[in-house]
């Protein structure tokens, strides 16, 4: 057998070697890369964001709220006034008494006023306490009601409070909470670390809220 023919027998006989043992890495490739855990991208969660200051600065409800606890606030005050006039009345009085007897009852009379002022003063405090609880709570649950509406009409998953924006602050002069205990509350209190690119639905919030037109 000539060398050409020799070399041409050992090249037929080479070249199907190297396409088996190529086929047999490919495949060994394709098996391990198989026995891996498929990764798979989380899909993105549709989420808007609320500015709760901002909205409860612009919504009506509010507004009327303090316009009718403002109301409350100075009935209180005048009758508080009237009920003190009355005490210095009565003592003015026990001064012009004949006696001292007459005068004892008047100051154990204005004594008394002075009691029942005291508790009056006590529930209406209550009384003006419960007013402002529940014109929060109002608020609250009617943002609720309108963030799920719009949740369920836009097709968000999650909306949130914004609590992105701004440096955390401590102020030096509060004498109930050390500057690390006011940042680590503000710490705690924060839910958004990040947001790329928030959809903010304050304003269409807003506007619905207003047209509800709830009254307290």
């Amino acid at each position: 057998m000539s060398r050409k023919s020799r070399s041409a027998f050992t090249s037929n006989q080479v070249w199907p070697a190297i396409a088996i043992v190529a086929i047999g890495a490919l495949a060994y490739v394709a098996s391990v890369e198989a026995s891996r855990p498929a990764m798979y991208r989380a899909k993105a969660t549709p989420v808007a964001v609320i500015d709760v200051a901002r909205l409860v600065d612009e919504i009506d409800e509010r507004s009327e709220w303090d316009i009718r606890i403002e109301a409350l606030q100075a009935s209180i005050n005048q009758e508080g006034k009237s009920r003190q006039a009355a005490m210095e009345r009565r003592l003015t009085e026990s001064e012009a008494a004949p006696d001292d007897e007459q005068r004892q009852l008047i100051r154990d009379e204005v004594a008394l006023m002075q009691l029942r002022l005291e508790q009056w003063a006590q529930i209406k405090t209550m009384e003006l306490d419960r007013e402002r609880a529940l014109k929060w709570q109002s608020i609250y649950r009617n943002l609720r009601r309108e963030s799920s509406r719009i949740a369920e009409t836009e097709g968000y998953e999650l909306i949130m409070v914004d609590d992105n924006r701004g440096e955390l602050n401590s102020d030096p002069n509060n004498q109930q909470m050390s500057m690390e205990q006011q940042v680590l509350t503000q710490i705690m209190n924060r839910r958004i670390l990040f947001a790329a690119e928030p959809i903010d639905i304050t304003d269409q919030v807003i506007v619905r809220m207003n047209n509800a037109a709830p009254q307290p």
